[in-house]
C-alpha cells in the first residue's frame, strides 16, 4: 500500500508541474496556428518573411507570433506583400490570475493569425 501512495504521490506531482507551468491559451488553442493560401491563380509561391512556404493553394501551420510579412508571386503577375496580421487571443485572459499570462506570452499563444485564411487576387503585370 505503501508503493502505491509514493507512486500515486510521484504523478500527482508531475501533474502539478505541467499544470502550473502551462497556460490556457496554450493548452486550449496550442502555439501553432494553421493558416490556408489561396490565390486566383493556382502555383503562385508563398514567402513568409523571405522564406518560401509553398505554391496556392496549401496550408501550413505557423508558430504564433513568429511571423509578420507574406509575399505572393508568380511569374507574369505583380508580386504583392502585406504584413502578416496577428491579433490578441482572449482566451489568454483566463490565465490572468494563474500565472499574469506571461507562459502564453512568451510562448507565443497570447497571440492569433487573423484571418487564418488569405486569398490573393494576383494581376497581370502591366507592359510598358
Amino acid at each position: 500500500m505503501k508503493k502505491f501512495i509514493k507512486k500515486l504521490s510521484a504523478v500527482c506531482a508531475v501533474l502539478a508541474v505541467v499544470v502550473m507551468t502551462t497556460s490556457f491559451a496554450s493548452i486550449i488553442k496550442g502555439t501553432d496556428q494553421t493558416i490556408t493560401f489561396e490565390s486566383n491563380i493556382d502555383g503562385a509561391e508563398v514567402y513568409i518573411d523571405g522564406l518560401l512556404f509553398g505554391k496556392t493553394p496549401f496550408a501550413v501551420n505557423l508558430k504564433k507570433n513568429k511571423y509578420s510579412s507574406i509575399m505572393v508571386k508568380k511569374d507574369g503577375y505583380a508580386t504583392q506583400t502585406l504584413p502578416l496580421n496577428k491579433n490578441f487571443d482572449p482566451v489568454t485572459l483566463l490565465d490572468f490570475f494563474w500565472d499574469y499570462s506571461t507562459t502564453d506570452l512568451i510562448t507565443g499563444a497570447a497571440f492569433e493569425y487573423e484571418p487564418n485564411k488569405l486569398f490573393f487576387n494576383l494581376e497581370k503585370e502591366s507592359k510598358k
